[in-house]
Formats: structure tokens, C-alpha cells, sequence
């Protein structure tokens, strides 16, 4: 194992002292990136790279595919990002080569000095060791202020290659950040951090493109962040008084996955489910790789494991195969990537088991119909040895319970309580918001939470594709109940590629919901031991682009009496908007599960599919909002009703689709 470069000193060497924060990083290669590779410097991580302007994707991902020394990289590419495996060597001589910053003349005259005069390198780079010493031993003159970019560039490039190369001292895994520092401070190893930038500016490639690649990010990890809960919000009532049917009306979940067999979403014919169609994104990275096209085996590799997928339009593997080969074609000759040829490989039987109950869940809250689930006849083919069944089996136990106490009991005085009534397996079913809603089901959160930045952009703007190719909205809205932790080092807030994918959706007119995180109450270390807090400023995204409905938790039936949740993030945005936009129940709130049960869960991931609802209400109510997100989001959040918390708990107060209705 490599040493590890502690966090605080790769933040002393990009943003300076934390006393005297001032400064922004502007080399391509972003904070988190950065940041990891100092904790695992000899890994290779999961990036995305941004093309630089009007550069295509594809151009950049077949540029990176041609460099034969890397291997193993995984290149695949989506409108406007890449995905690639890549050790932070490679990083360094095969992708910031390419981008916009290299081409910027004082850098590339900079990095040209520093190749042909290495006493110069070594010299900048013993100036920020020397301040970073004094910054640890709390000196005055620890100011990184008068020091370039390109300076603190090659410091910290240096000290994680010369890191990746030396094994890590048992004896400092349990020391502190300060004293691992200091350990690599007093080697006094400015000459050999030098020795090792020199080693790869050597090897640098010039036969690249430059000017093709705008920055570097790390592929980021998501994490999925109805009893009372539907009155609460007075959805039953809307949908009595203005009499809503939102059959005509498709929402896609974003999520781990639906049970389709789950009798909460069968049609009310009872013949079909409402889960219109399924797709799994969780291996879009190796359906678009670029490894594809010049690794035989690896295609092969991988037409077999599609091949055990429940592929709704099953393929050959020569078909399968074709696919792969034609989609890596296209980013080698920089084409758009083909969603035809993807839908054939994505598009699953929709009763494939998902991995979790969360998916299930979300879209319960959106779509759950009891009484359908109450009413579906057990002898339907569905129960046979699937999932669903287990409806049906409480059916009959509820059914059995009722006739052994009718046999047990004469008939009871008017006052006695059923003495059943609270083990009645049904009473506790709930209707979503929507009972007659149609749904798609996108899977993008693998069981085991591998990075997913990527597959969450790939299916929005596979919806966006869906919708520009019937030539009207076949998808009127999408629902992320998922948090991705946004890092001040990167992107301006709201503006990371998920939330730009999200604004991207919301233009075309699609209404985008989503959670607005869990991570309002945190742990802080301090010198003083643990602290436990609220935290403002935890919106997470895709809940901090602007153009989302963001939505925080409250109680499920008494939210003037408990307020906001203690979990639900708070705002405002790291750049002072106004976020969450509404709060909506999200504490034990009843909805299906997988394999057709029924269950409690918490989050402000229960909490967004109730403003999913309620927009898909609206549409259906008055078909004239369809197609625009902005007035949607206007009108739920002018309608919401004040909690009396503060704005940045509340946002705009809680959801009220009667209220909501009655506005228009």
C-alpha cells in the first residue's frame, strides 16, 4: 500500500492556509480528484472528463482510446462527458496534455522551463514544502497567495507521484492527519518529488489534440437518500373535488428498480401492470466503452453477461456484439451516441427483480393503488413462483384470520373492537398519489453503490431522446430520489454535470424532482472530540440545480407540531439560492416494497415522490402546464403552506396539491 497524502495538506497546497482561504484552484484537474488520488495514490479512479466547448465527447473518448499505453481503461462517452478508469500517471501524460488550461501559453512555456531547467522545478516545489512546514508548526509566512497556479500544480502532482511509489509505515495508520504530515515534510524530499515530475514530463504525450478537455472530476457516488401521508398533503382531496385521472400521464423513477409484480401497480383491469417499460443503466459504462472496438475478448466478455440479463428484446451474441462493436465506431469517428442501438441493450422485462425495496418504494409513493392491490384475483398467472405473490398470500392469511374469528365469535356488542382489526394485514396498504399513473423504470443504483454519476446522466438524457424522438412528451416527468454529496472544490454549486443534465431535462420540458439529501445532522471532528450538529448549506445534488424542485422531509401527519425532519439537508445553496423549494412527508411513510410487501421507510427520498405526484396531478388536471416544468415549480411552491420554520429548513413551506389546485 502507498502512502497516503492527508487531505489537509493537498488543501494547503491548492486553496492555501484556512485562515486565509481565498484562493480557487483553476487547473483542469478538479478538487475530489485531487483529494483522492492523494488518499490512494497508486489506484487507478472512475473519472469523467468534460470536453472543452464545442469538442464532442466522442472526439475526446477516442483520443484517449488511441493512446496504446493506456490499458484497462474503460473509455465510454455520453453527450458532453467520458468515463474513464485512469491512474493518476496517466492523468498527468495523457489527459491534462489535452486540455484547454495546458494549451494556455504561460503554461505551456512554464512546464517547458521546468523540463529543461529542473533546478528551477525543485526549487517551487522546496518553497511550498517550506510553507506547508510553517503552516504545520502554526508560523507566520505560511501564505500561498504569491504563488501561480502552475507552481502549486507541479507541487502537488510531484508529491503524489512520489508517493504512489513508496510503502506506507504501519506505524502512522492510526496517527493523526498532522503527524502523517509531518512524517513526509521532514524527509526533506523536495528533490525527489522533482525527480519523479521530471520522469513523466519526459514521457509526456505530444502527438495528443490540445485544447480537447475542459476539466477532470472523479465519477461520483449516489446513494438513495403512505398511511397519513397523502391526505397530509391533502392529494386525496385534490383528486376527489377536481376529479384527476392521471392515466394519461408517464413518470420515470430513477432509482434501483420497481417490482413490477408488485400488486400495488397492477392496471385496474387487472390484466397488465402500469410499469410501462424497464431499463438498466447500472452497465452503461461498458455498453458505450471504447474498449469495445479493439479488445475482443473484453466485448465478448460482456456480450455474455448481457446476455444473462432479462433483455425485453433478447439479442444473439452476434447481434449483441454487433451492437457494441457499432456503438464504439461511432465515438471513434465522433459521432452522438446511437440510443436506438443502446435501448436494444438497457431495455429489460420489467418484472426482472430489482436489487433493493428502494426503488419500489419511491414509486409506491408515486403509483400505489390498494384497492387494486386488494382486488387482484390470486388465480392470476402473475403469483405463480414471482415475486408478486406474496399480496395474494396476505389476501388469503387476512381471509383465514377473518373466518377462524367469525367461527370463534357470536355477534359482539355494537362498542367491542374487532379483536383482528389491527392484525389485519390490509388495513395499513396505502394509495400513492397517482393510483392510475403510468411508469418507466430506470435502474441506476447498483447494490453495491459503485460509482453512478454516469449512469444517472445517461438515463436523463436517454429520456431527453425518448421524448425529441416521438416528436411529444412520452415522459412528462422524472423523479431522483438520490443524493450526491456536491464538493465546493469542483463546480460552482448547481452547475456539477448531473445538476447541468438536470437543467438540460427541465428545458426541454420535463418536471424534475428530487431529494434534497439526508445529511442535515452530521458528526464533526474537532480538536475539542466528536460534535453533532445540525448542518446548513447540505443540499446535495441534483437538488442544488435550480431548475429542480428540491424537496426536504417532514413528518408524516404533524408537520406544524415536529417541523422539518432532523435528517432532511438544509440550505441555503453554497451560492446563496434558496433551496430546499418545499418540504413533503418523508418520516415512516407506508408504500410498497419488493417482492410484494408493504413497509415503512424514511428519507427525503419518501418526501420527493409526494411533489412528484402532485406535479403529475396538475398536468393531468390542466393539460396545458404540460411541457412547462418553471410554471409547475412556481405553482407548488406559491401554494405550499408555511410551517413557520425558516426558509432555509422549509424552503417554501409544505406541499398542498388542494391549495395548489384551487391557485390555478
Amino acid at each position: 500500500m502507498a502512502i497516503e497524502v492527508p487531505r489537509s495538506l493537498v488543501e494547503f497546497i491548492l486553496l492555501g492556509p484556512e485562515d486565509d482561504r481565498r484562493q480557487l484552484q483553476d487547473s483542469p484537474i478538479l478538487g475530489d480528484v485531487w483529494v483522492e488520488f492523494a488518499k490512494r495514490p497508486a489506484d487507478r479512479l472512475e473519472l469523467l472528463i468534460t470536453p472543452y466547448k464545442e469538442n464532442a465527447a466522442g472526439t475526446v473518448a477516442s483520443e484517449l482510446a488511441d493512446c496504446d499505453e493506456i490499458e484497462d481503461a474503460d473509455i465510454a462517452y455520453l453527450q458532453g462527458i467520458v468515463a474513464a478508469k485512469l491512474s493518476f500517471e496517466e492523468v498527468l501524460r495523457f489527459v491534462v496534455p489535452m486540455t484547454h488550461w495546458w494549451n494556455d501559453r504561460r503554461i505551456e512555456s512554464a512546464i517547458e522551463s521546468y523540463i529543461s531547467s529542473p533546478a528551477t522545478m525543485r526549487e517551487d516545489i522546496g518553497a511550498i514544502l517550506t510553507a506547508a512546514g510553517k503552516w504545520l508548526r502554526n508560523e507566520s509566512g505560511a501564505g500561498m497567495q504569491d504563488l501561480e497556479t502552475r507552481k502549486r500544480y507541479i507541487a502537488l502532482a510531484g508529491l503524489i507521484l512520489w508517493a504512489q511509489d513508496r510503502p506506507a509505515d504501519p506505524a502512522l495508520t492510526t496517527a493523526s492527519s498532522r503527524e502523517q504530515i509531518q512524517a513526509i515534510l521532514e524527509k526533506n524530499i523536495a528533490a525527489d518529488v522533482a525527480a519523479e515530475l521530471k520522469t513523466v514530463y519526459g514521457e509526456l504525450d505530444k502527438t495528443t489534440t490540445k485544447g480537447l478537455v475542459w476539466t477532470v472530476s472523479l465519477n461520483r457516488r449516489a446513494s438513495a437518500a403512505l398511511r397519513k401521508s397523502v391526505p397530509a398533503v391533502k392529494a386525496d382531496a385534490a383528486r376527489t373535488l377536481f376529479t384527476v385521472d392521471c392515466s394519461e400521464i408517464v413518470w420515470a423513477v430513477i432509482d434501483s428498480g420497481i417490482d413490477a409484480t408488485h400488486r400495488a401497480f397492477i392496471h385496474k383491469s387487472g390484466t397488465s401492470a402500469r410499469i410501462r417499460k424497464s431499463f438498466d443503466f447500472t452497465t452503461i459504462r461498458e455498453i458505450v466503452s471504447l474498449d469495445n472496438l479493439r479488445n475482443a475478448k473484453k466485448r465478448k466478455e460482456r456480450v455474455g453477461n448481457l446476455r444473462q440479463r432479462r433483455l425485453k428484446n433478447p439479442l444473439t451474441d452476434k447481434e449483441a456484439e454487433d451492437h457494441l462493436q457499432k456503438l464504439a465506431e461511432g465515438a471513434k469517428d465522433g459521432r452522438a451516441i446511437d440510443w436506438h442501438l443502446v435501448e436494444r441493450l438497457v431495455e429489460i422485462d420489467p418484472e426482472t427483480p430489482p436489487p433493493s425495496n428502494h426503488g419500489t418504494h419511491v414509486a409506491g409513493i408515486i403509483a400505489a393503488d390498494k384497492e387494486g392491490a386488494r382486488r387482484a384475483p390470486e388465480s392470476e398467472s402473475r403469483t405463480r413462483g414471482k415475486p408478486g405473490r406474496s399480496s395474494a398470500a396476505a389476501a388469503r392469511r387476512v381471509a383465514e384470520k377473518k373466518a377462524r374469528s367469525g367461527a370463534a365469535r357470536t355477534t359482539p356488542a355494537p362498542s367491542q373492537p374487532q379483536a383482528d382489526s389491527d392484525d389485519d394485514e390490509m388495513s395499513d396498504w396505502a394509495d400513492g398519489m397517482c393510483p392510475d399513473i403510468y411508469l418507466y423504470d430506470f435502474r441506476v443504483l447498483a447494490p453495491t453503490l459503485k460509482e453512478t454519476e454516469f449512469a444517472i446522466i445517461a438515463a436523463l438524457q436517454y429520456i431527453r431522446y425518448i421524448n425529441e424522438r416521438n416528436s411529444y412528451i412520452t415522459i412528462h416527468g422524472a423523479n431522483l430520489s438520490l443524493s450526491i454529496p456536491h464538493d465546493v472544490r469542483n463546480y460552482a454549486c448547481g452547475r456539477t454535470p448531473v445538476c447541468n443534465e438536470c437543467e438540460r431535462l427541465v428545458n426541454s420540458g420535463v418536471v424534475v424532482v428530487a431529494a434534497a439529501g439526508n445529511r442535515g445532522y452530521q458528526n464533526f471532528e474537532t480538536k475539542e472530540g466528536l460534535y453533532e450538529s445540525y448542518a446548513a448549506f447540505s443540499i446535495t445534488d441534483p437538488g442544488n440545480a435550480d431548475g429542480v424542485i428540491t424537496v426536504g422531509a417532514t413528518h408524516r401527519f404533524w408537520p406544524h407540531t415536529y417541523g422539518v425532519s432532523f435528517f432532511s439537508s438544509r440550505g441555503p445553496t453554497g451560492d446563496g439560492r434558496i433551496k430546499p423549494d418545499l418540504v413533503a412527508p418523508g418520516e415512516r411513510i407506508r408504500a410498497p416494497l419488493a417482492r410484494g410487501e408493504w413497509g415503512d421507510l424514511d428519507g427525503t427520498s419518501m418526501a420527493a415522490p409526494h411533489v412528484s405526484g402532485a406535479a403529475a396531478m396538475l398536468m393531468a388536471r390542466y393539460s396545458e402546464l404540460i411541457g412547462q416544468p418553471r410554471r409547475i415549480k412556481e405553482i407548488l411552491c406559491a401554494s405550499a403552506t408555511d410551517l413557520g420554520r425558516e426558509k432555509s429548513f422549509q424552503g417554501h413551506g409544505m406541499l398542498d396539491v388542494l391549495r395548489a389546485f384551487q391557485s390555478i
